[in-house]
């Protein structure tokens, strides 16, 4: 279940995460030196040697550098180790969920307990749990190996498609449940074995990775240990297509009643996006659009999926955490799709927020992304964990279209204070958008709109932007508000709430108090 916050609980969490975050960076500082002299760096005491143990620090231990090592003194929280890149790192505590999430090499050694979903998305590495693991250990896992000294939660290996798991002790029921690929090893009881998975006993089908393993730890095998492998591949899910359109139809825009602004005045189209705190950057734009592109290509500042430019905003979900680098981090901001990751609670996203951003520039933006659909609780997590803004795709499963995102957003804005503190909303539209579109949007309270391409091309959009500002009678978009926007006719205003082109008024619907 998500976790949500409360007020005061929004404080402690957002502390936690800024200890969390110099957790990191402090140790950052010390690897770099640790490497060159071959040193292991300890976490968790003092200078003279006494104890002083970390608590429920998040996103600790996170992107490791290869020939690392560290060892920590402590109980740490969601998302210990995540995104291993070769180093060695010992936890002499507990860890809660996601623990070794998305490492691609190295090895995490935690002398006490996991929490859920341990090895999540792991591609290579080891990872030893001392202790037991909650739900999920090695979910979705394709490398890698993931030793539990104790007991398994419930469907171990989940949807694995390589690398092997090896419970020394017992499992929870539905071991393996959706693999595709790799190996789960049980050495004492286990629950319900679900369709699709082949058991077979004996070391003799163990793969040699395992066998590596349990031999370096001293561990031996009991000759009846229970080796899982993919049976038959299982049905794929198909997914319902989604659109999300590139225009507003339905909506237009009238005048400030002041008049037509003279063709000798200047009239302003440029904006600006800036973060939340006081040393926040800010992305500035010729117009109220970014490009979203595949990775940059130097035209000015950019949504990526890979390679950004320091100007560009990079987005990441679960492919980009698999083969994240620090150096991919050296640009104006980030963007975490939710839409693009597994479902997480708060602590589990801080986390992967923590070990994105102690890694950033100072004052780098981050923002959440996700789908109208799930507005209302992107909205709530922003403001919760303190980011600095939303990017809105305006599909939906529904298919209500662009048009209906608005008021969607809109309420959901006001509902979590989005706008009250100072967030910034993006909205995501297919293919080429235009000049009207981009008036829109801004009198609806968007800040920016994210697509492909202009209709017409720079040049062109912003002429005609220029030319709608005149006519409305206002200089810049600063001027514009939701009182410029019209429902052309009686659906759209009964969808969106906007006043009705001649009524001049919204319906009854939206006015009523029921």
């Amino acid at each position: 279940m998500l976790k949500t916050c409360h007020a005061g609980e929004g404080l402690r969490e957002s502390m936690a995460s800024d200890r969390s975050e110099k957790l990191n960076r402090d140790l950052d500082r010390m690897l770099v030196q640790a490497i060159e002299r071959d040193l292991l760096v300890r976490i968790g005491w003092g200078r003279e040697g006494d104890e002083k143990p970390k608590n429920g620090e998040i996103g600790a231990l996170s992107l490791l550098p290869d020939e690392s090592r560290s060892l920590l003194l402590g109980n740490l929280g969601e998302g210990a180790g995540l995104m291993n890149r070769g180093g060695t790192a010992t936890v002499q505590g507990s860890v809660a969920s996601m623990a070794g999430g998305w490492m691609s090499s190295g090895r995490l050694v935690v002398e006490k307990d996991a929490g859920s979903r341990v090895g999540f998305k792991m591609t290579g590495g080891s990872i030893v749990i001392h202790g037991s693991s909650d739900d999920n250990a090695g979910a979705r896992m394709s490398g890698g190996t993931l030793l539990i000294r104790g007991d398994s939660g419930s469907n171990a290996g989940s949807g694995m498609s390589g690398g092997t798991v090896i419970i020394i002790g017992s499992s929870g029921d539905n071991p393996g449940i959706g693999m595709t690929g790799g190996q789960i090893i049980i050495c004492g009881d286990c629950g319900s074995v679900p369709k699709g998975v082949v058991t077979e006993r004996g070391s003799k089908n163990m793969s040699k990775d395992a066998l590596d393993l349990m031999s370096s730890l001293g561990i031996d095998i009991p000759s009846d240990s229970l080796v899982l492998n993919a049976g038959d591949a299982p049905f794929a899910d198909v997914h319902p297509s989604v659109n999300r359109g590139g225009n507003f139809s339905g909506i237009g825009v009238v005048g400030s009643g002041s008049g037509r602004i003279d063709s000798c005045v200047d009239v302003q189209t440029g904006t600006y996006v800036r973060g939340t705190r006081e040393d926040s950057q800010e992305l500035v734009l010729e117009r109220p659009w970014i490009p979203i592109l595949d990775d940059s290509n130097g035209i000015g500042p950019s949504i990526v999926r890979a390679d950004p430019d320091r100007g560009d905003l990079l987005v990441v979900g679960d492919t980009t955490l698999a083969e994240l680098e620090k150096g991919s981090l050296d640009c104006l901001g980030v963007i975490v799709d939710l839409d693009n990751l597994p479902r997480l609670n708060d602590a589990e996203l801080d986390s992967i927020i923590v070990s994105i951003r102690s890694r950033m520039g100072p004052g780098s933006l981050l923002l959440l992304a996700d789908r109208v659909d799930r507005v209302e609780e992107l909205s709530r997590r922003c403001v919760d964990l303190n980011l600095d803004g939303i990017l809105v795709d305006a599909a939906s499963l529904d298919g209500a279209g662009a048009t209906i995102a608005l008021p969607r957003i809109g309420m959901a804005s006001k509902k979590s204070g989005l706008a009250a503190a100072g967030c910034s909303i993006m909205i995501r539209l297919e293919g080429a958008v235009s000049a009207d579109t981009i008036v829109i949007s801004k009198c609806a309270g968007i800040d920016v709109v994210v697509s492909p391409d202009l209709e017409g091309g720079p040049e062109v959009v912003d002429s005609a932007i220029r030319g709608i500002l005149r006519e409305m009678g206002v200089t810049s978009f600063s001027e514009v508000n939701r009182s410029n926007l019209r429902a052309i006719d009686h659906g759209t205003a009964m969808q969106t709430g906007l006043r009705l082109a001649g009524l001049e008024r919204p319906l009854p619907t939206w006015t009523r108090r029921d």
